[in-house]
């Protein structure tokens, strides 16, 4: 299946760029770290190793705010 937030890992001179990793618990998601998208790669294959998944964003893109589950009424 195809999703529109799951994007090829840009190699070379992009691997420097800064990214947020975050995870999604209880309903939102929590920032954890700011980091190289290099060093937040690495930190992905180890959260899957352990049967986590970690989620990598730009520094400015904040995902909660295009997720919500509350509903309007």
């Amino acid at each position: 299946m195809f999703s529109p937030w799951q994007l090829p890992i840009p190699l070379g001179e992009n691997t420097p760029v800064r990214v947020t990793v975050y995870f999604f618990w209880n309903s939102q998601w929590v920032p954890i770290k700011f980091c190289t998208l290099e060093k937040a790669v690495q930190l992905s294959y180890k959260a899957l190793s352990f049967d986590k998944e970690i989620f990598l964003f730009p520094v400015d893109l904040d995902p909660n705010d295009f997720y919500s589950t509350r509903e309007v009424a």
